[in-house]
């Protein structure tokens, strides 16, 4: 049996995730709860787990800041695999009604997932963001009445609180998961690739990187910038594209890309899993 780490506690959607891709593997998983994203990224690195499945991204929410950041940093893992998943939140709270609460605890996501229903329904409560929505129901059973939790329905079963109202989400969302290993693990057939890059902040310089795929109509299904966290307007560009450095021209276009950056950083090549929402 394999080591799987995840965003803990019980309850997470982390977790569901974790037994989507057992499920869809067929690999016999032990899931092991971590205390924040870059808990199981090192869990993996330090070999004490064989996979971890973090949050990426988030149709209503965005990008995952902490992933982004620890794929940028992290040395020694890669992208095995990505699963979507879909999420419905729900307000998990022991009081009788809305206007008994106080205060509203969940992951920063999954509040601003929710934004609408916190701003028309319980504008006079407080929303502190906790490091998981799991976290955010353990606290709303220990704190009482006054408090409430975002979350799914198996924290909301795990930690025994009602489910006050359901479905607060603003509108139908996805989370996007992904699966990290070693460098050495491969999964399936890979189907995508994920980078980063750096720019030489030239002119024309981001247009002829782009370019290269371009021109051999490399699909690009997703580009993304975030602060380089070093000087003001340096920025880490992430991309995913339909193919895998096997593939000759998304080779030649890669290695086109990496003579106009800094930096050029494979992230992996991966198979995209099918889960069964249902």
């Amino acid at each position: 049996m394999s080591k799987a780490a995840y965003l803990g506690p019980h309850g997470t959607f982390s977790e569901a995730a974790c037994r989507a891709f057992g499920q869809i593997t067929g690999l016999q998983l032990v899931p092991a709860p971590c205390a924040s994203i870059t808990d199981c990224a090192v869990s993996v690195a330090a070999g004490e787990a064989r996979f971890g499945i973090v949050p990426l991204e988030n149709s209503l929410a965005g990008s995952v800041r902490e992933t982004l950041d620890l794929l940028t940093t992290t040395s020694g893992l890669k992208i095995l695999a990505e699963l979507d998943l879909e999420i419905e939140h729900h307000l998990l709270s022991q009081a009788a009604a809305l206007t008994d609460i106080r205060a509203v605890y969940s992951h920063p996501q999954a509040l601003a997932q929710c934004r609408a229903f916190l701003q028309q329904q319980l504008a006079h409560a407080r929303t502190i963001p906790v490091v998981s929505t799991a976290e955010a129901a353990r606290m709303a059973a220990e704190l009482g009445v006054q408090a409430a939790a975002i979350a799914g329905r198996s924290a909301a079963a795990h930690y025994k609180l009602p489910v006050l109202a359901a479905a607060i989400q603003d509108k139908a969302s996805t989370t996007r998961f992904i699966v990290l290993g070693r460098k050495e693990e491969q999964l399936g057939q890979p189907q995508k690739t994920s980078f980063l890059f750096s720019v030489n902040n030239t002119p024309g310089n981001l247009y002829r990187i782009l370019g290269a795929f371009a021109k051999r109509q490399i699909n690009l299904t997703r580009i993304e910038s975030r602060p380089a966290r070093s000087r003001l307007g340096d920025y880490i560009i992430f991309v995913d594209l339909d193919g895998t450095p096997q593939d000759s021209i998304v080779k030649a276009a890669l290695e086109e890309a990496s003579r106009e950056t800094e930096l050029l950083k494979i992230l992996g090549s991966f198979p995209v899993l099918s889960v069964n929402n249902k």
